[in-house]
C-alpha cells in the first residue's frame, strides 16, 4: 500500500480553509446602523403601517440584511424586518464621556447629534427665524397612533397597503 500525498483530501481542505476566510471576510466588512430616535418599530414589510415585529430604541444596532427603497432590513432576536432609513444611521452614535460644558448629554441630545441638529444649531434656527413656534413642534412630538388606531384610519378610509390585491 502506498502512503503519501492525497490530491483530493487537500483541494478539498484548501476550498473550505478559502470559504471560511471569504465568510470571515464578509462578517467582518458587514454593515450596521444604529437607531437615532428615542422609539422606533420595526415593521414586517416596508410600510410605516406594517405591523410590528419588533420595538428598537435609540442606540440600538444592528445589521443591515438588505436596503430597499428607504428602508433597511435588520436582523431582529425574533427574526428580520424593515426599519425606516430616518430613523437610523450609519455613523457610530454614542454620547460622550466628556459632557458638554454646563451640562449632560441626554438620549435626546445623542438623538439630535444624530441628525445633525444640536442646541446650537436650534440657538442659530431660532435667531433667524423668531417666528418659529417651538411649542407646537414639542406638542407634534408628542403626538403618536397606536397601531390598533392606524390599522382602524386604513380601514375607516377604504385605504390598502401598497401591493393588495395584486
Amino acid at each position: 500500500m502506498r502512503r503519501g500525498f492525497r490530491w483530493g483530501s487537500s483541494r478539498t481542505a484548501a476550498f473550505a480553509l478559502a470559504a471560511l476566510l471569504c465568510a470571515g471576510a464578509a462578517l467582518a466588512a458587514a454593515e450596521s446602523v444604529t437607531v437615532i430616535v428615542r422609539k422606533t418599530s420595526i415593521r414586517r414589510d416596508r410600510q410605516f403601517y406594517a405591523p410590528t415585529v419588533a420595538e428598537a430604541a435609540l442606540g440600538d444596532s444592528f445589521t443591515v440584511l438588505a436596503r430597499e427603497k428607504g428602508w433597511v432590513k435588520v436582523g431582529t432576536g425574533s427574526g428580520e424586518g424593515w426599519l425606516h432609513e430616518s430613523a437610523v444611521t450609519a455613523k457610530k452614535v454614542a454620547a460622550s464621556a466628556q459632557a458638554p460644558a454646563g451640562g449632560k448629554v441626554d438620549a435626546q441630545d445623542v438623538a439630535l447629534a444624530g441628525k445633525g441638529f444640536n442646541p446650537q444649531v436650534e440657538s442659530e434656527y431660532r435667531k433667524k427665524n423668531p417666528q418659529a413656534d417651538f411649542a407646537a413642534v414639542d406638542r407634534m412630538e408628542r403626538l403618536g397612533a397606536s397601531e390598533k388606531a392606524v390599522a382602524a384610519f386604513l380601514g375607516e378610509g377604504n385605504l390598502q397597503p401598497r401591493g393588495a390585491g395584486k
